[in-house]
């Protein structure tokens, strides 16, 4: 490890960053020292446009990809470098594409499609609990609480920890699952190591396989069982601002757009020109 990259993850940890921003960090920085074959402190502004340009333009990033980027040499130079920043970039128009969307009876097929007890049991939890995916593989046996019917989420999204209520029947699943299998202080480790969780790679080809064998015409995401307990909550009858603390939101607003993507919501308007026909 270079003393760069070492000062980098101090400065990160010193300021109570998530470990997953932190990966993201140390990640797009090693991007760009490899994009120019040097260490990211000797490379110089017009350099860094250059390629800010060519993230948009050639490899056609997201613009929260971009940001992300940006937002980790901000970084390096505010309190590592401790140099001033300012370059000028362009970032792509912010889109508002809809969502994969689930309807409960694809998401009961994938249950029953999911091989794996392990899966099974990460399935039910995700969409139960409406996780997000690095929440579900950061979760410890100690974070479950079955007397009070809920779980707890530490360090989420923003390096927030939150209590989320956790279903009985999800609950009963994972209450069979403890007792059956020899676990250490992570609730879904690997088979050759109970101290390490398994990756996200690992549960995404568990979740395609389930997909194929149910013969769902979507892409589906893990991310895409999260869009489906909320939506499928909301339909419920779930209050919005109950749905915006089980999902981690701080904005309402970043809750109110599962209001805009549910089908039945776009269908609920009148007819206001029904009678004209008659005449």
């Amino acid at each position: 490890m270079t003393p760069l990259r070492q000062r980098v993850i101090d400065e990160i940890r010193l300021r109570g960053y998530s470990p997953r921003t932190e990966e993201s960090y140390i990640n797009a920085l090693a991007q760009l020292a490899n994009y120019y074959d040097k260490s990211p402190d000797l490379i110089n502004k017009e350099e860094l446009e250059a390629y800010f340009r060519y993230v948009n333009l050639t490899q056609h990033l997201s613009r929260a990809t971009i940001a992300l980027k940006l937002n980790a040499v901000n970084f390096l130079y505010k309190y590592v470098l401790q140099r001033s920043f300012s370059i000028d970039i362009v970032l792509p128009k912010k889109t508002h594409k809809i969502p994969i969307l689930l309807t409960r009876d694809e998401v009961h097929r994938l249950f029953l499609n999911t091989v794996s007890v392990q899966q099974k049991v990460m399935l039910c939890i995700c969409y139960g609990c409406g996780l997000r995916i690095s929440e579900l593989l950061n979760l410890r046996v100690v974070d479950i609480e079955f007397s009070q019917d809920c779980l707890w989420v530490r360090a989420g999204k923003g390096n927030k920890d939150r209590r989320v209520i956790l279903p009985k029947s999800a609950a009963r699943r994972l209450s069979t699952y403890i007792a059956g299998f020899s676990l250490g202080s992570i609730l879904f480790c690997t088979n050759w190591d109970k101290e390490r969780a398994i990756d996200a790679k690992t549960f995404s080809r568990g979740l395609k396989r389930a997909v194929e064998r149910a013969e769902i015409a979507k892409n589906v995401s893990a991310h895409s069982l999260r869009h489906a307990y909320a939506t499928h909550q909301i339909e419920a009858g779930m209050p919005l601002h109950q749905l915006q603390k089980q999902l981690g939101h701080t904005s309402i607003r970043t809750t109110e757009r599962y209001l805009h993507w549910l089908p039945e919501m776009a269908h609920s308007s009148h007819d206001l020109m029904a009678a004209w026909e008659e005449n």
